[in-house]
């Protein structure tokens, strides 16, 4: 229990004295209270995190030294130091997370053309007749660029569309087949014999019911059996009468059907089948017309230009060469040992040194096979979006995303550099009381994180703000 001083006993020398003893209380933690094990780190990461503690830990002693006014006295202003310490210190709280962290690695690389696309004719042995485009031109997509004498294939497919129209014809006569008349009639007869059939069926119908009825008399001797006799024979009669009508509707319906298919169906089949050879001629003659039109498939710029008016065509020589415009590629170079790193489908992140505002994210496509023997490095290809920005010949710089781990992640603030280059935390305990805890660090993250490699779990409870006026075992209020 600390004890009031009284006025008279005021000293102002005494009171600086105290106040100084009081001050020099506060001390931070430093590596001698921690454990003998010391974890090295990157040198960005402790030089950032360490200014950054320097300057919470000046900002908060500051903020301590000037709460005391220079007219109290000693006594009260050791009153002040004891009561803060004896009593649980007020911090801010945070938690060790497990987050996915992506790893990069970093090169350059030059971008390219897409592909340069060679224009060759599909018709082999023709005069080129016209010639639109030069080097340097820009065309578009299904632009015409040439021209080939077509005098024989216009003659040729002008004969496929005669002999169509004639075997068209010829066709249309054989299935015409016999008269409207004799296929009315036909028609006619068939419904007259289902008629015939219908009333069979019900004479039959009849007879059997007269059959049934007259067997229970018989038994009763009520009529002869003779009588029974005559009415089964009756019924008898009435079922060849039904089968004989069934057999002629048959007869009538296969009639029918061969005078509405005409008298010759496999004449038929042959003129159907000669037509459709006629068209098929007419197709490939329409193809061998438009081979005469060299049209690029792409847009893009001509870059050569082989083909001249009168050269005949061959289908092993090039006439244009078109570079596909707003097609590029990065090119960047990889060394042979970082290889196993890269595959295809990777995300990377392209910037430019020359131009802060582009920012664009491309996918590795493929690793070509050769490793240059100079350099030991490989050219790996890598798809760019659609950009006016970029042009061949760019130099940019990449991050390309080799995995994406799972790794403990703790708020950047929480973690304090040490004067011996390690770095501390100060673990919440169950009876908010604190651990000092020393860690090892990884890389510093987005969001104000930081990764731990070692020292902490995921779900550790970590002092973020008020650390800094901490050590091993204070209590804490939060």
């Amino acid at each position: 229990m600390i004890q009031d001083s009284s006025k008279e006993n005021y000293s102002p020398s005494e009171d600086r004295t105290k106040s100084t003893e009081e001050n020099s209380s506060l001390k931070l933690v430093s590596s001698e209270n921690l454990p003998a094990k010391q974890t090295p780190s990157r040198i960005k990461v402790r030089e950032l995190v360490l200014g950054i503690g320097v300057g919470i830990i000046g900002t908060l002693a500051i903020t301590k030294l000037v709460s005391v006014s220079p007219e109290t006295s000693s006594d009260s202003a050791t009153l002040v130091l004891t009561e803060t310490q004896g009593t649980a210190q007020r911090v801010t709280v945070g938690r060790v997370d497990v987050d996915f962290v992506n790893r990069t690695l970093k090169a350059t690389g030059t971008v390219a053309a897409f592909e340069s696309i060679p224009i060759l004719s599909p018709a082999n042995g023709l005069q080129i007749e016209r010639i639109f485009v030069d080097e340097g031109d820009i065309v578009k997509p299904g632009q015409l660029l040439a021209t080939l004498d077509n005098s024989v294939e216009s003659a040729q497919l002008q004969q496929a569309q005669a002999t169509i129209a004639q075997r068209e014809a010829r066709l249309a006569e054989l299935r015409a087949g016999n008269r409207v008349e004799e296929i009315a009639q036909a028609r006619a007869s068939v419904q007259q014999i289902q008629a015939q059939i219908t009333q069979a069926e019900a004479d039959l119908a009849l007879a059997q019911r007269r059959v049934e009825r007259n067997r229970s008399l018989v038994v009763d001797g009520l009529i002869s059996r003779d009588r029974l006799d005559e009415l089964l024979n009756n019924a008898q009669i009435k079922q060849g009468i039904l089968q004989q009508f069934k057999a002629s509707f048959q007869e009538a319906q296969e009639q029918l059907s061969k005078l509405e298919a005409g008298p010759r169906k496999e004449v038929i089949a042959q003129a159907v089948a000669e037509l459709a050879e006629a068209k098929a001629q007419y197709q490939i003659n329409a193809a061998r017309l438009k081979d005469t039109k060299i049209i690029s498939p792409v847009g893009g710029k001509i870059s050569q230009r082989e083909a001249r008016v009168g050269d005949i065509t061959k289908s092993s020589q090039a006439l244009f060469t078109i570079i596909e415009n707003n097609r590029l590629e990065l090119q960047v170079k990889i060394p042979e040992t970082q290889l196993t790193l890269i595959r295809p489908g990777q995300t990377v992140k392209i910037t430019s040194d020359a131009d802060s505002n582009l920012k664009l994210q491309g996918k590795v496509r493929e690793i070509e096979p050769i490793v240059d023997e100079t350099s030991r490095q490989a050219t790996v290809a890598v798809d760019l979006p659609r950009q006016t920005a970029l042009r061949p010949g760019m130099f940019l710089s990449v991050d390309i995303v080799t995995n994406s781990s799972r790794t403990l992640t703790a708020p950047m603030n929480a973690v304090l550099p040490q004067t011996d280059g390690s770095y501390l935390v100060y673990l919440v305990q169950a009876d908010n009381t604190v651990k000092a805890q020393v860690v090892e660090v990884g890389e510093i993250l987005p969001n104000q994180r930081m990764e731990i490699v070692q020292g902490l779990k995921s779900g550790d409870r970590l002092v973020l703000k008020g650390a800094a006026y901490l050590k091993d075992g204070d209590p804490i209020n939060y």
